[in-house]
């Protein structure tokens, strides 16, 4: 792997650890994690994923805590946004679909509101 190839490659397993470590903590599963809690999710070589951890708390993403690392203010605004970035399609209703949350398939009565919804990729709204 050249040297390119292997900061490359870093700069991709970053951005993966900040995108889990965002998701962990926003399931409930606590505010600090280390390298041993986010390989189950990576298929990444385990030293590889230790130096991570070491480059974002260079970077100011992360700072040693108690049992591991925790966001700074800056690091977790960046996860937050990389994982918006990347799962936000997964995320969006079909056309048509209440995404709202306050609508049931099985009501007699149709939903008040009005259904805006984003289409990926055409950057607007129907309504």
């Amino acid at each position: 792997m050249s040297d390119g190839e292997a900061a490359l490659q870093r700069l991709k397993e970053r951005e993966e650890v900040l995108q889990i470590c965002y998701w962990y903590e926003g399931e409930g599963l606590g505010p600090t994690l280390d390298a041993d809690a986010v390989l189950p999710f990576m298929a990444s070589d385990p030293d590889l994923v230790r130096e991570v951890f070491g480059l974002l708390v260079a970077d100011g993403d992360l700072v040693p805590a108690a049992r591991g690392y925790a966001f700074t203010d800056a690091g977790k605004k960046k996860a937050a946004r990389l994982f918006a970035d990347t799962f936000t399609e997964f995320q969006l209703g079909a056309h048509g679909e209440c995404t709202a949350g306050c609508c049931d398939e099985d009501a007699a009565e149709p939903c008040e509101h009005q259904h805006h919804h984003a289409h990926p990729g055409h950057g607007h709204v129907h309504g």
